[in-house]
């Protein structure tokens, strides 16, 4: 068992700014949008999904989880990958039986070693991960073993939750039911445990909450970075027969959405854990911007070929990374990437 992490304000000075209610209202977000979203069910590819990455200050220790549920597949999936400056372990679970998922509450434990939870504290405040289970080693020294890993991560937002607003595109939207999203920079007290190896760490990163029915036979660029001065998070989407989407915020003293995005990147597609690197170039709506450099630390390809018509492998990896903007202090970060080879 893990130690509790205990509560999140005793773990950390409150160096950030506040923000209010209202900002997340600017972006038509409220805290109703906290929990599990009404469906459509005439869309197959319903999806909603809550996740997070963090990292501590050095990239010495890292994470990412996502779990999502396809009500109309009665599907559920889990997704924890854990790095502790060697070793990538590794859960991968996208074919559990939504049934045994617990909503409204977003738990799950099956009973024979998975067992994983998101409870909100304060709606779009804080919150509490939990997941235990047990991982297979895809990169480092241990690579091949199976080990029991457990995190645990008390999260803070330090920042409204970010949206563009209601879907509109098509193969994302719906004429009754809401298809929207968020995401909001954080910061956490984060325990964990790898083959039996504890650590108490303090991290920073981004989180997302996504409802609707969503296409994945897309490509994709996704950069978070997070400081005490600035966050980003800033995307580029390219779908076949539709214009480019860029989007993203850029966090100051305030919140300004991206309307141009640009990633400039040298991929290494046959060493996932140093998948790219090279350049971005952001321009924010208040007229601000920021360009810089990217350097992947580490990283691993992640399973996506069951989200695909038909299912086909793609080459989806996030890597850790430490980002260079121009002018600003060095930064830690998060760089995924989804690229179709054939």
């Amino acid at each position: 068992m893990l130690p509790h992490c205990g509560p999140y304000v005793e773990s950390l000075p409150m160096d950030d700014r506040e923000w209010t209610m209202e900002d997340a209202a600017a972006f038509g977000i409220s805290p109703a949008d906290e929990g599990p979203h009404p469906f459509a069910r005439n869309h197959q590819w319903w999806n909603e999904s809550v996740f997070w990455d963090w990292y501590d200050s050095d990239g010495a220790n890292a994470g990412h989880c996502r779990i999502g549920w396809h009500p109309n597949q009665e599907r559920l999936w889990l997704w924890l990958f854990l790095y502790n400056g060697s070793d990538w372990v590794a859960i991968e679970e996208p074919r559990l039986p939504l049934s045994s998922l617990k909503l409204p509450a977003i738990a799950y434990d099956d009973g024979w070693g998975l067992s994983f939870s998101y409870t909100p504290a304060r709606p779009l405040r804080s919150g509490r991960l939990e997941v235990a289970g047990f991982g297979r080693v895809i990169s480092g020294p241990r690579c091949g073993l199976i080990l029991p890993v457990a995190v645990e991560l008390e999260v803070e937002s330090v920042g409204p939750p970010h949206s563009t607003g209601e879907a509109n595109i098509e193969g994302h939207r719906d004429e009754v039911f809401s298809t929207n999203r968020f995401e909001q920079p954080i910061r956490a007290a984060c325990c964990y445990s790898v083959g039996g190896e504890q650590r108490r760490v303090e991290v920073r990163g981004e989180r997302d909450h996504s409802w609707g029915p969503r296409m994945w036979n897309m490509e994709w660029t996704v950069m978070v970075t997070n400081t005490e001065q600035m966050r980003i998070m800033s995307a580029c989407v390219n779908i076949p027969g539709l214009p480019r989407i860029e989007m993203g915020y850029l966090q100051r003293e305030a919140v300004a959405s991206l309307t141009s995005v640009s990633f400039d990147l040298d991929y290494d597609d046959a060493t996932p854990t140093r998948p790219f690197a090279g350049g971005f170039s952001l321009k924010a709506d208040d007229g601000s911007g920021l360009s810089g450099e990217v350097e992947a630390l580490t990283g691993a390809e992640i399973d996506i070929t069951h989200t695909f018509e038909p299912p086909r492998r793609s080459l989806y990896r996030r890597a850790l990374i430490r980002c260079r903007p121009r002018g600003e202090e060095p930064s830690m970060g998060w760089i995924e990437s989804n690229r179709f080879i054939d």
